[in-house]
Parts: C-alpha cells; sequence; structure tokens
C-alpha cells in the first residue's frame, strides 16, 4: 500500500490505508501532499445497509484527489459510491474507473461540486482498459453547478447520465447559468444521456464526440426549454456493422437495425423488396434502453450485392431522402450511401453503379 492511496471500505476493519469512516479518511488525507487516489470499496457494505459506499453531509476537500472504484467483481462491475445530501466537495475535478456515482441532492441542497472558474477542466473516466465511470443522477439539484463559466469536460468511457435499472429518469447532471458554455469531450466508448444538462438563457453547450463510438442522446430538450442551445461537433466514422452478417444469404427483406454505421447486405432479385430506414429522431437507441440517440452525420449502406434489380430504399414515417419521402432505386450490384442530418432527412452522400 503507497502513501497516497487511500481505500474507503464501509464494513470492514480499519487500519493503515483502509478506512471505514469517512471523516477519519479524510482527516488522514488531509495530512498527505500531492495526488491522492480515494478507491472506493463496497464490498463488505451487506443488508439491511443501502447498498454503496455512502458519503455523509459535510464539506470535502479533494484537491489533487481522484475517485476510482474497487472492481469489477463477480456480478458487480462497479461499486456504488452514493452522495447523501447536503455533502459538498472542494476542487473535484478527477473520477477514475470502475465505479458508479448516485447523487441524492435535493431542493433545496446546494449541489456537490460548484466551485467552478473558467477555464476549469473535468475529467471523467480512464483508459480503454481500466473499465467506465458511470455517473447518475437521483435527485433534482444537478451534482455539478458550473455557474455562469466555460468548463471542459473531458469524459473516457462514460456512462454519462444514463438511465439505470433503479434510476430509470435521472434528472439532469449539470447545471449551468447565463453566459455560461459548456463542452463535453468523448472519448472511448461514451454512452450520453438524455437531458444532461440543466441550462439558462444565453447558455451553450458543445457536444465533441472525438471518438467514433462515442454515442449522445438525442432528446436534450433541458438545455433548449431552458433558453440554452446546444450543438454537435465532427462525428467520425468507425468499422460498420454488416447486416446480415456473413455466412448467411444477403437479405431478401427489410432488415431492423437501431445503430448507425451498418451496411445491410440486399438481393433484389424478383420479387425484389423495399428497405426501410430507421426513424433519424427515434429509431436509433442507446444499448439496450430506449433513450433516443442522436444520428446526425451518421451512415446507413444499402448495398445490392444478388445481382437483382428489385431493391428499393424508404425513409421511414415523414423522413425523406434527399427531401422526397418516396423510395429511392438501387441497380444490382449498386449501392448507396446515406447520411443522416440529425432532424429528418437522409442526403444520398455516395452511389455505386454497375458498369454498363
Amino acid at each position: 500500500m503507497t502513501g497516497n492511496l487511500f481505500v474507503y471500505r464501509p464494513g470492514g476493519p480499519s487500519g493503515g490505508f483502509v478506512f471505514n469512516d469517512w471523516q477519519a479518511l479524510i482527516n488522514v488525507m488531509n495530512g498527505v501532499q500531492g495526488r491522492k487516489i480515494i478507491e472506493f470499496d463496497d464490498s463488505l457494505v451487506v443488508p439491511p445497509t443501502p447498498a454503496g459506499c455512502r458519503i455523509p453531509a459535510g464539506q470535502w476537500p479533494m484537491k489533487d484527489v481522484m475517485w476510482a472504484g474497487f472492481g469489477p467483481r463477480s456480478g458487480v462491475p462497479r461499486t456504488t459510491v452514493v452522495i447523501q445530501r447536503r455533502a459538498q466537495f472542494t476542487d473535484l475535478r478527477m473520477i477514475g474507473g470502475q465505479i458508479t456515482i448516485v447523487n441524492m441532492a435535493a431542493a433545496p441542497d446546494p449541489s456537490p461540486v460548484s466551485d467552478f472558474v473558467n477555464s476549469d477542466q473535468v475529467q471523467i473516466g480512464m483508459r480503454d482498459d481500466c473499465g467506465n465511470t458511470q455517473l447518475v443522477n437521483q435527485g433534482d439539484v444537478a451534482m455539478f453547478d458550473v455557474g455562469p463559466h466555460t468548463v471542459l469536460f473531458l469524459l473516457q468511457n462514460c456512462l454519462c447520465g444514463m438511465p439505470t435499472a433503479s434510476v430509470p429518469n435521472p434528472k439532469p447532471l449539470v447545471q449551468q447559468s447565463q453566459g455560461s458554455q459548456i463542452t463535453f469531450n468523448l472519448l472511448g466508448q461514451n454512452q450520453t444521456g438524455p437531458n444532461l444538462v440543466r441550462s439558462a438563457p444565453n447558455a451553450s453547450v458543445l457536444f465533441g464526440a472525438l471518438s467514433s463510438s462515442a454515442q449522445v442522446a438525442f432528446d436534450q430538450s433541458s438545455i433548449t426549454n431552458s433558453g440554452g442551445t446546444f450543438n454537435f461537433g465532427p462525428q467520425g466514422r468507425i468499422q460498420r456493422q454488416v447486416i446480415p452478417l456473413p455466412p448467411a444469404p444477403p437479405a431478401t427483406a427489410s432488415q431492423s437495425f437501431n445503430k448507425p454505421n451498418v451496411l445491410i447486405r440486399c438481393n433484389g432479385h424478383q420479387p425484389g423488396f423495399t428497405q426501410v430506414l430507421p426513424s433519424i429522431a427515434s429509431g436509433f437507441t442507446i444499448a439496450s434502453t430506449a433513450v433516443q440517440l442522436y444520428s446526425g452525420g451518421q451512415e446507413v449502406v444499402v448495398a445490392e450485392v444478388g445481382g437483382g434489380e428489385k431493391l428499393k430504399v424508404s425513409p421511414s414515417g415523414t423522413d425523406t431522402i434527399d427531401g422526397d419521402t418516396g423510395p429511392v432505386h438501387i441497380g444490382k450490384h449498386g449501392s448507396k450511401t446515406f447520411a443522416s442530418d440529425g432532424v429528418s432527412n437522409w442526403i444520398t452522400i455516395s452511389e455505386v453503379r454497375r458498369p454498363a
């Protein structure tokens, strides 16, 4: 055990750098200079004690401190940390992996983290081989209140505001005041939940998907309903999922899918069929949940690989392809690539035809 690693393990004995009492841990940690890590371990928390490591009300200094979790364990992917009402932290800017943080703050409680200044940075998550981080806001007070400031959140492999079985409708995780500018840079396999930020007039949010596998929920109305604005940065491509997956034969009927970036192999021989694209605004989802995924700029490739002439592609509902609600034709051994505008229109950005 090194002198800058502190283990918070409720339900077990204390000794060395292992603590079962939060106040005692803070007292010792405050006497150590430099970077420090708190590893939360809820493996000894048993019923009827509520699940997870619970942080009590109080003012807790976190300068140069990173949080991390003990895990994964059999059947437990992450340690759970419960921030109880009226718990506040100063200088909490680093949260590592293998940890689920549930914020219980409710009005009139203050936000647990609200001491931001302009150009602050918050780093959440770790490298691809170090597990992921999950943050969920159960109460109606945001975990992070950035005020009127400009703040950058670096999220890597993070389940940020995603619904859980115990919190199916989480409240906004971040709050901003008038004039604030927030950027979320998303690296790795991020999944960003709906209504992540409670905004204010003349405030703005930018979702920057720096990793092509990052996903952002379509519904961010808690920003726009408050008079703020949000935008999506460029999203990269990933290797496309092939449907049907070989060695299965090409499709002879419309295929269902709820993820962007797919390649659909089709057989357009008689009698042919029409491949229907998902609804842009509601047909794409994150994981196995019903969280609608923002799909702007993402692509669907439909290819005729069977040598038939009877393949068509149609938008869903009131969506359009190049502004038209009707189907488009794909000839034998041809293909078309459709890019979503994120609202209701598929734009044909590439077409391949068999040479005459």
